[in-house]
């Protein structure tokens, strides 16, 4: 309502009247993370060894769900045991650390699928996996986990040691 006479006020002409509204804020929630157990389960219940790769390089790398779908092959780098983020949020690029387990499970999805350019292949125009596909991948773990948590995607990227 508050956004309304915002809008009716500036059509009128009435700025002055308009700016004196009050903003709404939102409420801030803590995020729903996952336990040690429920995170082990969630990676174990995808039946393709790809979709339990990109479930655990998105929660070992805090990516986005975005992120992870434009990472190209090249942007491994196996050497320094780095990932390079290119042009994310913001327009910005970024290097994240690669874990040890997570290259090894790497090395194995490579050998295993061999892709091409970009390290998830999908049915997308480019040859990429769109991010509906990781939506569905990580709601179907959901389903065959016993997880009742509220949780999606973006979950992955909160974490607690």
């Amino acid at each position: 309502m508050v956004y309304g006479l915002r809008y009716y006020f500036r059509l009128t002409g009435d700025n002055k009247r308009a700016i004196n509204l009050p903003s709404l804020k939102n409420e801030a929630k803590l995020p729903v993370i996952l336990n040690r157990n429920e995170l082990r389960e969630l990676f174990n219940a995808p039946a393709l060894l790809k979709h339990r790769i990109v479930l655990t390089l998105i929660y070992s790398a805090g990516l986005r769900g975005q992120e992870a779908i434009n990472l190209k092959l090249s942007d491994i780098d196996f050497q320094r045991k780095t990932i390079h983020i290119r042009q994310s949020k913001y327009k910005k690029d970024r290097v994240v650390p690669l874990s040890v387990f997570m290259a090894r499970g790497l090395k194995k999805y490579i050998a295993a699928e061999n892709p091409h350019i970009y390290l998830f292949n999908g049915k997308e125009p480019d040859g990429r996996y769109s991010v509906r596909g990781l939506s569905w991948v990580m709601r179907e773990a959901l389903k065959k986990s016993k997880i009742k948590k509220s949780v999606n995607l973006h979950s992955l990227r909160h974490y607690v040691e």
